[in-house]
C-alpha cells in the first residue's frame, strides 16, 4: 500500500525519530542523570567550600568525564540515596556494596575500592573485649548506618535489632552513641573512622580495635536497572579504559 502522508508529515516523522535518539543527551544535558552519594567522610563529603568531594567522588568525577557525561551529584543520609537509586531510572549510587540481596535491585558497572570490616570499642571501655560474632550477640550491642551494608552483615549473622545492634541516619553518629552508652561497639574500616573522629573533633586513641572481620566488601558504582542502556556503556567502557591507564 502506497503511503498517503504529506512530506511534511514524513519530515515530522523524522524529527521525532531523530529526537527520540537524542535522548539520553539531553536527559544528561537537563541535569537527569542523577548521581546519588552519601556524607561519609573519607569516600563523598561536602568540602569548605560546599562541593561533593572525597576519594571515591573524585573517581566517579573522572569516570563520568571520561564517558562525556554530565550529572548533579547529591550527598544524601544512606537510606535516602539507596531509596531514590533503587527507584528512579537514570541514577547511579556510590560507594555502595554489592551484596547476594542488592544484587538484582542494581546494574553493578564497576569496583571503585575496597572497605574492611572491624569492630571498635571506646578505648575506655575494658569490658567489651569479644573473640567472635557469637560473642558479640552476647555482650555487647552493636552501632550501624540504616540500610547500610554493616546492617545487612548482622542480619545475616543472627542479630536482632535493638536487642543486639540499633541503626542510625549516618555511620557517623556511632562515635557519639558509643560515648552515651547507648552502644558498645561500632563497624567501620579503619581510615573511614580516623575521618570520621577528624570531623568529630575526637581523638583516634578513643577508640579500639577488638575484632577484624577476615572479608571485607568491594564498593562499586552501580545504576538503576532503568538507567539508559546507552549511559550504561559509555560509563563502563570509561572505567575499563581509565583501569587500562
Amino acid at each position: 500500500m502506497t503511503s498517503c502522508r504529506s512530506p511534511l508529515a514524513r519530515l515530522g516523522h523524522a524529527l521525532l525519530l531523530a529526537l527520540c535518539f537524542c535522548l539520553p543527551d539531553a536527559a544528561v544535558a537537563d541535569g537527569k542523570l542523577l548521581v546519588v552519594t552519601e556524607n561519609s567522610s573519607w569516600l563523598s563529603t561536602i568540602d569548605a567550600q560546599g562541593n561533593v568531594a572525597g576519594r571515591n567522588t573524585q573517581l566517579v568525577k573522572d569516570i563520568l568525564a571520561h564517558a562525556g557525561l554530565k550529572a548533579d551529584i547529591q550527598v544524601l543520609p544512606w537510606a535516602r540515596a539507596y531509596r531514590i537509586a533503587a527507584t528512579r531510572p537514570n541514577t547511579l549510587i556510590y560507594s555502595i556494596a554489592r551484596t547476594s540481596t542488592r544484587e538484582k535491585q542494581f546494574v553493578w558497572l564497576g569496583p571503585l575500592g575496597h572497605m574492611q570490616r572491624v569492630f571498635y570499642r571506646l578505648s575506655s571501655d575494658t569490658t567489651a573485649e569479644p573473640q567472635s560474632l557469637e560473642q558479640v550477640k552476647s555482650c555487647c550491642k552493636v552501632c550501624v548506618g540504616n540500610h547500610d551494608v554493616q546492617e545487612e552483615f548482622l542480619i545475616k549473622a543472627g542479630f536482632v535489632q535493638n536487642s543486639q545492634f540499633l541503626t542510625t541516619n549516618s555511620p557517623q553518629e556511632c562515635p557519639r552513641l558509643l560515648l552515651s552508652g547507648a552502644a558498645q561497639l561500632l563497624i567501620a574500616d579503619p581510615e573511614q573512622l580516623r575521618s570520621q573522629l577528624a570531623r568529630l573533633k575526637m581523638p583516634d586513641e578513643q577508640f579500639q580495635p577488638v575484632l577484624n572481620m577476615p572479608q571485607g566488601e568491594e564498593l562499586y558504582l552501580a545504576a538503576n536497572p532503568q538507567t539508559d542502556p546507552t549511559i550504561v556503556r559509555a560509563i563502563t567502557e570509561a572505567m575499563r579504559q581509565l583501569k587500562a591507564h
